[in-house]
């Protein structure tokens, strides 16, 4: 053999070779349609083209998809943020508001303690009260027996016939001897 016969069967042999290739690669590709190296290379070439503009449409949604979901997660975060201030500001106020009743709460207590004194005191005064009051004096004591309310008001219906029960009734309210302690000499009777 020549040597140029052994350059034709080596070229003959590549470009089998090279057919096998690109059938063991793409089966869908029908290489019998394709007859020279330029077509093959041409049609190599428009399906990279294709596959790269459908690449670009798809990168293109997806970078659309992507812009609508960061802007969704932005709102998202700014409402996250918005409540979060929203309850640090309500947990603050009920704290205040807590903290005023608990207060309200004591002074209650404080006054309702000084409004019992002061109403001990004010009938303690009310008991002590003198100008309305009348003293007996010389009244042995024990002579009224168990009820000295009664004893003096049949002692004061003797004493003044002119006063009807009615009027005794509704100006004495009480009768009791003072000092508590019995001393000699008497304890005087106050009425009421």
């Amino acid at each position: 053999m020549t040597g140029t016969a052994k350059l034709h069967t080596s070229e003959a042999q590549s470009k089998a070779d090279k057919g096998a290739d690109v059938r063991a690669c793409c089966p869908d590709l029908s290489i019998g349609t394709i007859s020279t190296d330029s077509e093959m290379l041409q049609s190599i070439h428009d399906s990279i083209k294709e596959l790269q503009t459908e690449t670009r449409v798809e990168s293109h949604r997806a970078r659309i998809g992507l812009k609508r979901l960061q802007g969704t997660a932005r709102k998202m975060v700014k409402s996250c943020i918005e409540i979060k201030e929203k309850l640090s500001t309500m947990e603050a106020r009920t704290m205040a508001v807590e903290a005023d009743v608990e207060a309200l709460r004591e002074q209650s207590v404080a006054h309702d303690g000084q409004l019992t004194d002061i109403m001990w005191k004010l009938e303690d005064e009310e008991n002590r009260q003198r100008r309305n009051n009348l003293q007996f004096l010389g009244i042995g004591e024990g002579v009224e027996g168990n009820d000295i309310r009664a004893y003096m008001m049949k002692m004061l219906r003797d004493a003044f016939p002119e006063l009807t029960n009615w009027d005794l009734e509704t100006e004495v309210q009480r009768v009791h001897r003072f000092p508590a302690v019995r001393r000699e000499g008497g304890r005087k009777v106050e009425s009421k």
